[in-house]
């Protein structure tokens, strides 16, 4: 499972958007295939800027296009004042303010719109960077992909456009499910029948790949999260820090196919309490489950196409240390390595003594891992691991070796699995042990 930490970016805006479209299909072909990242269940593609490349997350629970982050000594030159705006996120935290930049040119490989309005919100610690592990500059919203068909090839970490419509009896949806859409705000939503408590019903969410956890409800007088759950830090908002409760369901039924005892999140009302949520809705659907399938989202005929992939009877697992890491900056290695000699040739009957082995010093900036959140009575907090603690090392592994995904994805592994951490605190390092422990 590749589920750890959501990064959270439901947003409504306290403005209205008017932006002029004009699209530039620059291929040949019908189809445009744009590959993708896919880290902690999000969807991270290469988007140009205005001539800038960045690294922006899909999220087609936002209209919007949003920046948050640009790469360093990037200067716009456009901004006014009189473009500035506020935004109320998720999140516990305050409004956010920043400006609509107009008339841009957005580019994903082949396709391109040259009039392109993207918010830009400066000087804002979303701290995104920090629960992926790599730079992240922003989310690029369904509003850029509404005007074609466009097709998630998770299996094969694919986003392709098509140019041509869908048609009756159309081939490229053989063996796929149908889904009604209703837009919103230009946010999809559709009705999924949940069972909770061994009653099904169906429920109102919305469509968020920029969701990472797969089943986020609002819990209300007439939905309530069963006994059996934990505390947990949730995910970070436009608006700060999100916590609410784990739980889990019986199950999810898409058009026959059962996604049994699937983990649910319900965020803590405080979090919400900042934005309007559009009457009637019961939650997001996000990336851990809709990773599960492959899909064709038709805006235009307010229709989602949809088929089970080779990812759909992965298990639902979580973060069981009860350790929330970050990123937190970057460090200079020095490494040793052998530069490689001139290859030489020989016959059969000749030996080689090389004797030419060399070695070379090479510098890199590798990552730094702190500890940000540590969830009450886990087995990492009964260990004495504390927040702030830099990690120097996991299961005797350096720790600027290691990726983000590869700690998150050990952290969800076994139950019973020791895990050992050496850290820094102080000046001091420490080393602490203990084990995963399933409580779900």
């Amino acid at each position: 499972m590749k589920l750890v930490i959501s990064i959270v970016l439901l947003i409504t805006l306290q403005v209205t958007s008017y932006s002029q479209t004009n699209f530039l299909w620059n291929s040949k072909k019908n189809k445009i295939k744009i590959p993708f990242e896919f880290i902690q269940n999000l969807i991270i593609i290469d988007v140009n800027f205005n001539g800038i490349p960045l690294k922006m997350i899909l999220d087609t629970g936002s209209d919007d296009t949003i920046l948050f982050d640009l790469p360093q000594d990037t200067l716009l030159s456009n901004l006014d004042e009189k473009d500035k705006i506020s935004i109320k996120g998720v999140g516990n935290g305050n409004v956010v303010s920043g400006y609509r930049l107009k008339n841009n040119l957005l580019s994903v490989n082949e396709y391109a719109d040259s009039n392109f309005d993207v918010l830009f919100l400066p000087d804002q610690d979303i701290s995104i960077i920090n629960k992926l592990g790599l730079p992240i500059n922003g989310i690029i919203g369904s509003r850029f992909f509404e005007s074609y068909l466009v097709e998630i090839d998770y299996e094969h970490k694919l986003v392709i456009l098509h140019r041509e419509e869908l048609k009756a009896n159309d081939s490229r949806l053989k063996r796929f499910n149908t889904l009604q859409v209703s837009l919103i705000k230009k946010k999809p939503y559709v009705k999924i029948p949940i069972t909770l408590n061994d009653e099904s019903q169906i429920f109102n969410v919305l469509f968020d790949s920029g969701l990472g956890d797969g089943l986020w409800l609002f819990e209300n007088d007439n939905l309530k999260c069963n006994t059996d759950f934990f505390n947990d830090f949730l995910g970070v908002g436009l608006s700060g820090e999100i916590n609410g409760k784990r739980s889990r369901i019986d199950k999810i039924d898409f058009s026959g196919f059962a996604l049994k005892k699937a983990l649910v999140s319900y965020p803590d009302t405080t979090a919400f309490n900042q934005i309007l949520i559009n009457n009637g809705r019961n939650g997001s659907i996000g990336g851990d489950v809709l990773k599960r399938f492959n899909w064709f989202l038709d805006y235009k005929n307010k229709k989602f196409y949809f088929k089970k992939n080779n990812l759909f009877s992965l298990p639902f697992e979580y973060n069981m240390s009860g350790i929330e890491i970050q990123h937190a900056g970057l460090q200079l290695i020095n490494q040793i390595v052998r530069v490689q000699p001139p290859k030489r040739t020989a016959n059969q009957n000749e030996i080689i003594f090389d004797d030419d082995l060399k070695f070379t010093q090479k510098f890199e900036l590798k990552p730094i891992f702190s500890i940000h959140a540590i969830r009450k009575d886990s087995p990492a907090e009964k260990a004495g691991l504390q927040v702030g603690d830099k990690i120097l090392k996991i299961n005797n592994k350096q720790a600027h070796q290691l990726t983000m995904q590869w700690i998150m994805d050990l952290f969800q592994s076994k139950d019973g699995k020791w895990i050992s951490i050496l850290v820094e605190r102080n000046g001091e390092q420490i080393k602490y042990k203990f084990q995963l422990k399933k409580i779900l």
